[in-house]
């Protein structure tokens, strides 16, 4: 008998009773992250984001599924052994980020922020001239599942589409134009909105610092969603560099949660959402979270292929 540890909170009891059906040769349990020693330590696979220090008393762990797509901290630690395979549920969250991309983009541009301040004053004003994506250049870094289902949002508004990524390849039909991380400057300065949805890497980490930003072009939209150490906390508190944007809107940022008081939350042309737009707030996103999970177990015990696996040299999962 083979024993499967799940995280509390992430499935229904329904949802881990199907599970249970999977095979008679296993043993569900399901436990509390902050007690889950005991329960992890004779598991054969464990299905939700144990910490890697949690994970370190596992003696049989074959398969680790992840209920996040961002795996950075299992992809460098040495607390899981090698042997484990360990699997994302990429492909779970692009529907429910790239909705909150699309009304954060239009938010910024049509001024919505300022109005509901004014309303929240009592204030009736016009705030003056607002922008349209329709014709807009949008450049996205990070053409996995997120910055697919953003692009295939933004086409039915006029834009031109371009994405870049690590191996450029083939363009894919969601896309305009597709490059190299070569191209990463000369494209900033061209880009009317800029929308990050990388994973988090050794190659990614601090990827747009002060000096990359000033490459990017006077008046762009800048989203962020993917990891927060692509930009330095620190430089984000320049004037000279957040001065540069119509607009910036972050979902990450390098300190989470950022402190209170902190100075971020002050900068005039920056909103700020707290890691939200990926949790399990949408039933769709759960529903996926559970699919891609089950997808999985069924290949720990031998039937099909598994999806979305870390490679854990690079961060990034095949």
């Amino acid at each position: 008998m083979k024993k499967v540890c799940i995280k509390s909170g992430i499935f229904t009891e329904e949802r881990i009773q199907k599970l249970r059906e999977l095979s008679s040769e296993i043993e569900i349990v399901v436990a509390d992250g902050g007690k889950a020693a005991d329960a992890l330590a004779d598991a054969h696979a464990v299905v939700g984001n144990f910490s890697p220090d949690e994970l370190s008393v596992c003696k049989h762990l074959e398969f680790l599924q992840l209920n996040s797509s961002g795996a950075d901290a299992y992809a460098v630690t040495d607390k899981i052994s090698k042997e484990t395979t360990i699997a994302t549920v990429t492909g779970a969250y692009g529907i429910g980020i790239a909705e909150y991309m699309v009304a954060m983009l239009l938010a910024m541009m049509k001024k919505i922020p300022a109005y509901l301040e004014d309303q929240k004053k009592a204030i009736w004003t016009d705030e003056g001239p607002v922008t349209t994506p329709f014709g807009k250049r949008v450049l996205i870094l990070g053409t996995g599942n997120i910055g697919m289902e953003f692009a295939k949002r933004m086409r039915p508004f006029g834009c031109t589409i371009v994405g870049i990524r690590r191996r450029p390849g083939t363009c894919p039909a969601e896309l305009d134009e597709l490059y190299g991380m070569d191209a990463l400057k000369e494209e900033l300065a061209k880009a009317d909105v800029i929308a990050l949805a990388l994973p988090g890497t050794a190659e990614t980490k601090h990827l747009l610092d002060a000096d990359m930003l000033a490459n990017c072009k006077e008046g762009a939209y800048l989203m962020n969603v993917g990891r927060g150490n692509v930009i330095p906390l620190a430089d984000l508190q320049k004037p000279e560099v957040t001065g540069r944007f119509a607009g910036i809107w972050l979902d990450v940022v390098e300190v989470e949660p950022l402190p209170e008081g902190h100075a971020l939350f002050s900068v005039p042309n920056l909103l700020l959402t707290p890691h939200i737009t990926g949790g399990f707030h949408l039933d769709l996103t759960m529903k996926q979270i559970f699919e891609i999970s089950e997808h999985n177990l069924k290949a720990w015990l031998g039937e099909g292929e598994y999806k979305s696996v870390l490679d854990r040299s690079t961060g990034y999962c095949f």
